[in-house]
């Protein structure tokens, strides 16, 4: 397939034929990547099987309802050989929007449990009475600072300093914890409003006020953010602290259920709608013995009253298929390379017709092999004109001042507790606001010299302990 398709570019770029030689590219293109989403489907298929059987029942018609379309639409490309329906392709994708706004609510509320784990901590050491009223703070600055320093790997450094800030005592004013947002989105000077807009709303997500608490099917997520908002935790008592912490347990447990399953159905689905873009333009010719081996897999499965009966029948090819994922990517790369040039020069040439219409699908099919389970596959695709203006200071000085609008609104309802927990969420998120590496130090020891709290600086020293373990 790399040979022939090093040739028909060699035809395009010399203009030898170049409308034939542009569809036969597209349909080898198409090949490769309905033989890589089907040796890759056909491996994960029959887990997703599995895990529908241990679905909990309050979730269980949502992914059954997911996976017997899945089922359909297989069934039409392998068992009906090809006879696709238009309309499975609008139905896939809608199961996969569906699915991102779930992993966003889910999101929004790991980002909530975050904050109230943050101020569980805090109250530990005096609930437990182990708070340490002898903390040397130089001492755990200078630490902090040389672990910090102690690889020469500048994300590395950054994620240190990051992790450090979302867990340091937060005692700055409201002034200082703006400017250092408006000191971050000026970063974004030069650049395109849609970057400093999606900056502005991941921390609009992190300070919790976009979070959605009426995602069907997780009424026991709503509960219990409900219960940890409306806790006194000033009064706090050892039964109400292991109430809390009970629930932030158990919230978890949910949330990494859910993600399990959805991260499973999402890789899964994005195989499906590859081969549903790519089936009508692929050529038989170019399917290899491995995605004939992976096809019979699928239909094997599909087809199973009990598939851990049928498993016996293909277990045996999977042992074929060792290393076929790795080869069909690998062949895959070599072609998609070219999928960017091809479209910037010949797209336009084309009003209508195949050529374009194949164009967009093989667009959509790679950007579903991106490492982003969950990217927004419209707006990848380059015939969709989106005007990115430049974000000038004017511009950038409208967010600041939405953003700063915003958070003096929510921190209006807010204990203290929350404010700073949110704050030192927020901060972590952005760009390192250092000049230098003295800077660091200093805030280290700011950040813990006005915490007069023994309580909550005992809890922090115990916290960074852990992490420069």
């Amino acid at each position: 397939m790399i040979k022939e398709g090093k040739i028909l570019l060699t035809d395009i770029r010399a203009d030898r034929n170049r409308e034939e030689a542009i569809i036969k590219f597209q349909r080898l293109l198409a090949s490769a990547f309905k033989n890589y989403a089907t040796v890759k489907l056909s491996m994960n298929l029959f887990t997703m099987y599995e895990m529908s059987e241990d679905i909990s029942l309050d979730r269980r018609d949502e992914i059954e309802g997911y996976i017997d379309l899945i089922n359909m639409a297989l069934r039409s490309i392998y068992l009906d050989k090809g006879n696709v329906e238009e309309s499975l392709v609008s139905d896939i994708r809608e199961i996969r929007d569906k699915i991102t706004a779930s992993m966003r609510t889910l999101t929004g509320y790991t980002d909530a449990l975050e904050v109230y784990e943050y101020i569980l901590n805090r109250f530990e050491p005096k609930i437990l009475g182990t708070v340490e009223e002898d903390i040397d703070i130089d001492t755990l600055a200078n630490d902090m600072y040389s672990f910090v320093f102690s690889e020469d790997d500048k994300v590395l450094i950054n994620t240190r300093i990051q992790e450090f800030i979302a867990q340091l005592p937060v005692r700055m004013t409201k002034a200082r914890f703006y400017d250092i947002i408006s000191n971050s989105l000026m970063i974004y000077k030069g650049g395109e409003q849609s970057a400093v807009n999606d900056f502005a709303e991941s921390i609009r997500d992190s300070a919790l006020m976009n979070l959605s608490t009426d995602m069907e099917g997780y009424d026991k997520l709503s509960e219990i953010y409900a219960a940890l908002k409306s806790t006194d935790y000033k009064s706090l008592s050892k039964e109400g602290y292991d109430t809390a912490s009970d629930m932030i347990t158990d919230a978890t447990a949910i949330i990494q259920e859910a993600v399990t399953d959805y991260l499973m159905l999402t890789e899964i689905i994005n195989d499906v709608l590859i081969i549903l873009y790519t089936n009508s333009i692929a050529s038989d010719k170019y399917e290899t013995e491995e995605y004939k081996i992976a096809s019979e897999i699928i239909s094997e499965i599909i087809q199973a009253d009990d598939i851990y009966q049928t498993s016996d029948r293909f277990d045996k090819l999977f042992s074929k298929l060792e290393g076929a994922q790795e080869e069909a990517y690998e062949t895959l790369s070599r072609l998609e390379v070219n999928l960017d040039d091809l479209y910037n020069v010949y797209y336009d040439m084309y009003e209508t017709g195949t050529i374009r219409d194949s164009f967009d699908k093989l667009y959509k099919a790679d950007m579903l092999t991106s490492s982003s389970l969950f990217m927004d596959i419209d707006s990848s695709v380059p015939d969709i004109k989106v005007v990115n203006e430049e974000a000038d200071e004017i511009y950038i000085e409208e967010i600041k001042s939405s953003l700063i609008e915003d958070f003096n609104k929510h921190f209006e309802g807010l204990s203290k507790y929350e404010r700073r927990s949110i704050m030192a969420k927020v901060l972590s998120l952005m760009p390192v606001f250092f000049n230098s590496r003295d800077e660091i130090l200093e805030y280290f020891k700011y950040a813990l010299s006005s915490c007069s709290d023994m309580g909550e600086l005992t809890a922090f020293r115990d916290i960074a302990g852990d992490m420069m373990l």
